[in-house]
């Protein structure tokens, strides 16, 4: 169980953070300052937990360590399931722009180098051209997506706790 202790949250600050969470989503009232509190602790302790666990798998470990690799994770595994498909830099690149191309290049590059993504031959090539498509890892994939169903559970769980 999440241990709490004594708020020194005003009341006021309190009905301020009550009226901007969506409570929408949730299957209970945060009806006081303690499933506040509980709830701040909750997450807090889900997103530790979330983050310490990326240390168990070395792929998961390496886009963890910076926003940009985690971002280019998410565009690759979002194109990866929209098409189940290879893609290029260029489309990653195009649809992140927060960063370089170059930056962005250079950490897909280096993911290749580490296996966490793999170049694919099109088929319909006669393999002397130059490789450009790639796409995760099926240990990437899995591991992802291990991760993340564990910590839906644990949110899950948690939430049960709370009401």
């Amino acid at each position: 169980m999440i241990k709490t202790r004594k708020s020194e949250r005003s009341y006021k600050d309190y009905l301020k953070i009550i009226k901007k969470i969506n409570q929408n989503n949730l299957n209970f009232k945060i009806d006081s300052e303690e499933k506040l509190n509980l709830i701040i602790s909750g997450v807090n302790e889900f997103m530790v937990k979330r983050i310490d666990s990326f240390t168990i798998n070395d792929c998961l470990s390496y886009f963890t360590q910076n926003m940009k690799r985690y971002r280019v994770m998410v565009m690759v595994m979002n194109e990866y399931s929209v098409k189940a498909n290879a893609t290029y830099k260029e489309h990653i690149a195009k649809k992140l722009t927060l960063y370089s191309y170059k930056t962005i290049s250079n950490i897909i590059d280096e993911t290749i180098e580490k296996g966490y993504f793999q170049y694919v031959r099109d088929p319909n090539k006669n393999g002397k051209e130059k490789i450009k498509k790639f796409r995760p890892s099926t240990t990437l994939i899995s591991s992802y997506i291990n991760w993340t169903l564990q910590h839906v559970t644990a949110i899950n769980k948690f939430l049960k706790i709370a009401k």
